[in-house]
């Protein structure tokens, strides 16, 4: 195992340089993605199987599509039906307290959702989709591919004969019940879309019985729903595009260890692929160490950490007037469950902060 030792004073110099930068928030054209926010104005509805209108910024496109959040035990319904959500399985939300569900049917039984983007669509641009599905377990007789998302200018009239073409589906069949499979894909846009629609829109679903026979109807719980617009980039291949991380972990060092070795080049390369398909207002790299009882020591190593992540972005074609680096020594102890921080080498990471356009 290498020391940075030998090298402190000198990487003290090097790396205790800090850029600053403006953040800004991150940009998903979808509004209240994980269905966590609620109108509060809704105190009263009539049946309890059609509580979808407490939901934020979402409204039901066909039929009664579900909401599963806390809140449906606050609102005061004409008509109660007990124990009515829970048929439909015990999913716990992705993220969150909120979830919604719905039937994909081949008849007009079939249910939808639709919400008006933040912001249009700007033509000729692509856009990466994703949300998350989970075959509720209690109900459902098949499971199918055909459920995802549908764009328009206007808010799309369906009826019993509509047979509207998916935009972005589900590249497998979906019959999992336990846990949640990613619908993902990219979307290039017309500039006339301001709306966006989940579920199924057509008469002919591409399912299974989960018994035998034939598909007939598959109930599935949606969350955690994103659209962002993408880079222009070349050789476009969507496969890689939906495999890459998006939910990024800190960066583990081995004890004492500052530079980029391979195990780090890896994890940092999953950022590289983001940062080459998405537009960025800033990166900020947060080195850390642990508590040595050196504090003049652990100052040393978590710049120097950082700074050799900043340079390996650099190398790899990240604008550096982007980054903005720094170390924290040991001031900033992991705070997560499963982890002590009192446990020798537990704060040996360095943290990047990718904020969106």
């Amino acid at each position: 195992m290498r020391s940075p030792k030998s090298n402190l004073y000198f990487l003290l110099i090097l790396f205790l340089v800090i850029a600053n930068n403006n953040v800004s928030q991150a940009q998903n054209l979808i509004p209240n993605p994980s269905f966590e926010t609620t109108n509060a104005a809704v105190k009263k509805l009539k049946h309890e199987m059609r509580n979808f209108g407490i939901i934020a910024n979402w409204k039901s496109l066909t039929n009664t599509p579900d909401a599963h959040h806390p809140a449906v035990n606050e609102v005061n319904f004409a008509h109660k039906a007990p124990g009515f959500l829970k048929q439909f399985g015990p999913q716990e939300p992705r993220t969150g307290e909120g979830k919604v569900g719905l039937y994909v049917t081949n008849n007009n039984s079939k249910e939808s959702i639709t919400a008006k983007l933040i912001t249009p669509l700007k033509a000729g641009k692509y856009y990466y989709f994703h949300m998350y599905v989970s075959l509720g377990e209690g109900l459902s007789n098949s499971c199918t591919s055909s459920i995802g998302s549908y764009f328009t200018a206007r808010v799309p009239r369906i009826t019993e004969t509509s047979t509207y073409k998916l935009h972005i589906k589900s590249s497998e069949m979906v019959c999992d019940t336990q846990e949640w499979t990613k619908v993902c894909g990219v979307y290039k846009a017309k500039g006339t879309e301001k709306y966006v629609s989940l579920g199924y829109f057509s008469d002919s679903a591409n399912g299974k019985s989960l018994k035998g026979g034939d598909f007939s109807d598959a109930y599935y719980y949606i969350d955690d729903v994103e659209l962002r617009e993408m880079k222009d980039i070349q050789n476009l291949n969507v496969n890689d595009i939906c495999n890459m991380a998006l939910d990024f972990s800190d960066i583990e060092y081995l004890i004492g260890e500052s530079e980029v070795y391979e195990e780090i080049k890896t994890a940092l390369d999953s950022y590289l692929q983001y940062l080459k398909i998405f537009d960025v207002n800033s990166i900020k790299i947060i080195g850390h160490a642990n508590d040595s009882e050196i504090e003049f020591e652990n100052e040393i190593l978590s710049a120097a950490r950082a700074g050799f992540v900043k340079t390996y972005l650099v190398e790899n074609g990240v604008d550096e007037s982007l980054i903005e680096f720094m170390g924290v020594s040991n001031t900033q102890p992991r705070e997560e469950e499963g982890i002590d921080p009192a446990e020798l080498g537990s704060n040996a990471r360095v943290q990047i902060i990718i904020e969106s356009k």
